[in-house]
């Protein structure tokens, strides 16, 4: 066999095929001609055969491939068992600046497409070494990869009617809908005339922007979903229907011309609004946070959250849920009035009881 240095003496190479034999009784032997392969067109391949779960949303394709030919391309033609620990942190740092200055220009840091960098940097390392090309992933930089996003502001109903005020009317009833059915934008712009029925919205399509087209795809999970809409917004989406006309698989609130409004168009529209409103920090993406907070704040558990956002882990509803417990306060207070402020007693407990009924506590989680 072929070894991966000369050696100087015999010795050394005995004490070589000793550590082989013995790695391949343990299962642990790592060819080093296999990690021979440059880094570029193996991260590319990986791409391409859809990363580590085998299949990549047409949008995070895109993203993973400009990131390969950008902030990791300093590393594309290295081998992949040459690309040690000392060499990323070395290109972290370098690649770091780079990008920070380069952000500078346009108001940012830079931090999220280092970020985003490193983390498919450890993730195409990480399927090289479970290919047995290399013995340890040199991605070792604590927390690189980690996302750090800052508190957003909520956005509270008297809030969102500030910037309504400041909006074509035309944009009115979709965000009320985005609202109800707590909808990405790429969601609400995918809605077609046919998704509503009876107070239900039906939620299975997204219109994603990669590589400056705008495409259809499915939702972010990969799954449709069904959500029940506030009875006011129901009512208005029906009238918006009946007084307009078109066929099914018509976008819901069609432009001028019958086509579908561009998230470009929504979404300048609402940075105007929120500035004049004096709430420019406010971003559209906020009105799915407003909206999953209150139904948290309606009593909607983690799993009710999760069905109507079309959250695929609890991680993210418990966000919400977390919001939630700032109305504790008042949800004491209000358990203390419905018990004529005599929880503390036994007779008071009674008397509660007898008071309250089931129907009395329900909350109506449309």
């Amino acid at each position: 066999m072929t070894g991966p240095q000369t050696f100087q003496t015999k010795r050394e190479a005995l004490d070589h095929l000793a550590a082989v034999r013995s790695d391949r009784m343990r299962g642990t032997y790592i060819d080093h001609r296999a990690g021979l392969v440059p880094f570029g067109p193996y991260a590319a391949d990986w791409i391409a055969h859809g990363g580590r779960r085998g299949a990549l949303a047409p949008k995070t394709r895109d993203l993973y491939e400009t990131t390969l030919a950008g902030p990791l391309a300093p590393l594309r033609e290295m081998p992949i068992a040459s690309i040690t620990p000392s060499q990323v942190r070395a290109w972290y740092t370098k690649t770091g600046r780079a990008l920070a200055a380069s952000a500078k220009r346009q108001g940012g840091d830079g931090s999220s497409r280092l970020r985003q960098a490193y983390s498919l940097l450890r993730a195409v390392m990480a399927t090289a070494v479970r290919d047995g090309m290399i013995p340890a992933n040199p991605c070792q930089i604590d927390r690189a990869g980690a996302v750090k996003h800052a508190e957003r502001p909520y956005l509270s109903p008297d809030d969102l009617a500030r910037i309504l005020v400041h909006m074509s009317a035309k944009w009115h009833l979709p965000l009320r809908v985005a609202l109800g059915a707590h909808l990405r934008l790429g969601e609400l712009l995918g809605l077609q005339r046919r998704d509503y029925v009876g107070g239900v919205l039906t939620v299975e399509r997204q219109i994603v922007r990669v590589g400056g087209e705008e495409i259809e795809t499915g939702t972010k999970s990969g799954k449709p979903r069904k959500v029940v809409l506030p009875p006011s917004i129901a009512a208005a989406l029906e009238a918006h229907l009946l007084a307009s006309s078109g066929f099914g698989l018509e976008p819901m609130f069609p432009g001028p011309g019958g086509e579908r409004f561009t998230g470009g168009a929504i979404g300048q529209a609402w940075r105007k609004a929120a500035g004049r409103a004096g709430l420019s920090g406010i971003r559209l993406h906020d009105l799915r946070h407003a909206s999953l907070t209150l139904a948290a704040q309606a009593g909607a558990t983690t799993r009710e959250l999760m069905d109507r956002a079309g959250h695929s882990t609890a991680r993210a509803a418990l966000i919400y849920q977390h919001a939630a417990e700032e109305r504790s306060g008042a949800i004491a207070a209000a358990m203390d009035a419905l018990s004529g402020g005599s929880m503390m007693t036994a007779t008071g407990t009674t008397m509660a009881r007898q008071a309250i009924s089931a129907s009395d506590l329900e909350v109506d989680l449309r």
